[in-house]
């Protein structure tokens, strides 16, 4: 990853899903780095004003946004266990 190029993979105004996604990536071997981590608090009640974003190394974004895009169509949802 050393002098390796940051891709920008997902962007949320939740810092819990931005942490669940951060946690799956990390457990498939994908190296992530949270940016404008310490930026994202509320305004005035009003939420976040600025999403946290994670990238990871360039090499590394397909299998990135696989697994996103896994999670996103359906990870969890009862319908596309087998047997339910």
């Amino acid at each position: 990853m050393k002098n390796e190029k940051l891709t920008v993979i997902f962007t949320s105004q939740n810092q819990a899903e931005a942490r669940i996604i951060q946690g799956m990536l990390e457990a498939s071997g994908i190296s992530v780095i949270p940016l404008d981590d310490h930026s994202s608090g509320s305004v005035a009640g009003y939420g976040p004003a600025i999403p946290l974003r994670l990238a990871v190394p360039e090499s590394q974004a397909q299998a990135a946004r696989d697994i996103i895009s896994g999670r996103q169509a359906g990870f969890g949802n009862r319908k596309n266990r087998k047997g339910l």
